[in-house]
């Protein structure tokens, strides 16, 4: 009896055997495809600015993740991290870190067919050393040079003035003013606008916002013109007691087109100034006072003068 049940078993073994294995891949496989939840440990990745510290290390991160066996499978452990940066302008103690399930999904494998069910926790507070804050001004450093032609109607604007300083106390205490870094803006037409950095090597540790600023201005057009026979005449009016010669000199007037062409004679005064004088007569420098902004040179620059003979009345 012992003999047949022992003979029934090892009957086609090897086809019994292979459908035994068969069988049990098949329930492997099955299983492979049912869902299937587990977690991995990710690291907090916290990018401090620079002269700040954490006074305590950030806590674990554990993510649940939801998908088939097969998938699981591959993944094994979750490669990456969370990183988070502190604001540079962060002056308080204590920062939160908000995580959500899309932090986690870039770090997943293209192509995971996987979902993150969770992550805890999901709100972190971060202690962080003491800082102080300052607000200084901006100098700029920043020049315009005109082509021929042309000139800076209005000066240069910059926006903002002031920038936020953050950092040790001590550090702070000695940092009155920033700077631009220099620069020099050329070929400009008309409008003109730049993004000009901070210089931020003398700060060291210290942090500022904004890092840049914005100058803009505004290109006019030079224009020139002469008046001629425009009279030489005293600081008090005309001169009386000698004869000038020549008694009439032209004028060439340099500044801003609008304003050049609405001069007129008037807008413009040429005074003697003695240098040099006898019993007989002498010489005067020429000086031509005109509206502000605007140049303005005589031609000659000098006149000569006679005293005039006194009228004897018979």
């Amino acid at each position: 009896m012992r003999a047949n049940l022992l003979q029934l078993l090892t009957r086609n073994w090897p086809i019994k055997g292979a459908a035994l294995f068969l069988a049990l891949m098949l329930y492997v496989a099955v299983q492979l495809q049912q869902p299937v939840t587990t977690s991995f440990d990710v690291t907090l990745n916290i990018q401090l600015p620079p002269g700040r510290a954490l006074l305590h290390k950030p806590p674990k991160v554990r993510v649940q993740i939801s998908g088939k066996g097969t998938q699981i499978l591959k993944l094994r452990s979750l490669a990456g991290d969370i990183t988070r940066r502190v604001p540079d302008t962060l002056t308080a103690s204590t920062w939160s870190v908000r995580l959500d399930p899309t932090d986690v999904e870039l770090a997943l494998p293209k192509g995971a067919d996987v979902r993150v069910m969770e992550i805890r926790p999901s709100e972190i507070t971060l202690a962080l050393d003491s800082v102080a804050r300052k607000d200084v001004r901006i100098v700029s450093l920043v020049t315009v040079v005109p082509e021929s032609g042309q000139f800076l109607q209005g000066g240069l604007l910059m926006a903002p003035t002031v920038a936020r300083l953050v950092g040790p106390e001590k550090s702070l205490a000695a940092i009155e003013s920033v700077t631009t870094i220099p620069t020099e803006i050329t070929n400009v037409v008309g409008a003109f606008t730049r993004n000009v950095p901070i210089d931020t090597m003398p700060l060291g540790i210290v942090r500022l916002s904004p890092k840049q600023v914005t100058v803009t201005g505004d290109m006019g057009v030079l224009a020139e013109r002469s008046f001629a026979g425009v009279p030489v005449e005293t600081g008090a009016g005309a001169i009386t007691s000698f004869i000038v010669t020549p008694p009439r000199v032209s004028v060439a007037v340099r500044g801003p087109e609008q304003r050049v062409q609405a001069l007129t004679r008037d807008s413009i005064r040429v005074v003697a100034h003695i240098t040099r004088a006898d019993a007989g007569g002498g010489l005067a420098r020429i000086t031509v006072i005109a509206p502000r902004g605007i140049t303005a040179r005589a031609i000659p620059d000098s006149v000569t003068l006679r005293r005039r003979t006194p009228t004897r009345r018979g």
